[in-house]
């Protein structure tokens, strides 16, 4: 048995997912990460509105996230890689070792507040184009000025960004070619060019924290590749603000490295979902509430210890 954990993005936000945890974070995760962000992620997140908040999600995803993860490894989970999509790669970087809590939620709360700014700057959203292959999306992205491919998720389901007139463009490509356009509920156009005015200010709040080498191989989203010094994870996390997330190669790199299970760590079910359709074989669980994690690691531990973290 080998296991990845997987951390979701801000797609993933649910009114209320910090609830659950209040009276099981004996670590002060939560305490940690709103005094970080400068506002209480509990009380944030019951709001349901919330999560199209890019500067209060993105805090409140990575709170729930990582006092998921400090629940998990407390039990004894030791995976054998991390990964994470987009702003998961953050939580997945901290569950790594890159940085600890307080610092990487001073990045992740820097993060958000750049990104909401930029997406009022530069208006814009994301769509999820249905039906069609990834080479279809790429032709179509290559005639369509403003637009990129944001996410390749999965098969049949590629999330493409920009500005409204490419968007509007884009519907009618995609309808004519027999796919199907979903509009995401988001704040702007990330994962593209229109996200360039954070880029800086992420890359300060990273240089005025100490990271390390991940202590846990950790997968690059951006890169679909392995990093494995403080530098590389560093570059790759801030690189992928405009790059594309890579989330079908990242499963498939999984896969290929034997993994047999993931765990979701983190609120929702959305990287589940998006696992089932491109690496049937694996096992997925989820881990959002408390009670889960001693449900998974039953799971994954029938009468034997979970294999050690690899040191290299």
């Amino acid at each position: 048995m080998a296991v990845a954990a997987i951390f979701p993005g801000q797609g993933s936000f649910t009114a209320g997912c910090t609830q659950a945890w209040v009276d099981v974070d004996p670590d002060g995760v939560l305490g940690e990460v709103s005094e970080a962000a400068g506002f209480d992620v509990v009380r944030a997140a019951d709001d349901p509105v919330a999560g199209r908040d890019t500067a209060v999600a993105q805090p409140v995803i990575f709170a729930v996230s990582l006092v998921a993860w400090r629940a998990l490894a407390r039990a004894g989970l030791r995976p054998d890689l991390v990964a994470g999509h987009s702003l998961g790669e953050y939580s997945a970087a901290t569950a790594a070792g890159v940085l600890p809590v307080d610092g990487a939620a001073r990045v992740v709360a820097a993060r958000g507040a750049a990104t909401a700014e930029a997406c009022r700057g530069r208006p814009g959203g994301m769509a999820a184009v249905l039906k069609l292959a990834a080479a279809e999306v790429e032709e179509l992205v290559e005639e369509i000025d403003g637009l990129v491919v944001a996410n390749d998720n999965s098969p049949g389901q590629v999330v493409v960004a920009g500005d409204h007139a490419a968007l509007d463009a884009a519907r009618a490509r995609v309808d004519a070619l027999g796919g199907r356009l979903v509009a995401l509920d988001v704040e702007g156009a990330f994962h593209s060019p229109a996200m360039a005015p954070a880029v800086e200010t992420v890359r300060a709040a990273f240089a005025a924290e100490r990271p390390a080498d991940p202590v846990i191989p950790l997968v690059s989203a951006s890169r679909a590749r392995i990093v494995r010094t403080a530098t590389d994870a560093v570059n790759a996390l801030v690189d992928g603000i405009l790059g594309a997330v890579r989330w079908r190669d990242v499963q498939l790199l999984l896969e290929r490295r034997g993994i047999t299970d993931l765990v979701e760590v983190g609120p929702g079910r959305v990287l589940a979902g998006l696992a089932k359709r491109t690496v049937p074989s694996l096992r997925v669980h989820s881990v959002a509430v408390p009670e889960a994690v001693g449900e998974v690691l039953e799971r994954l531990t029938p009468g034997a210890p979970l294999r050690p973290t690899p040191t290299t």
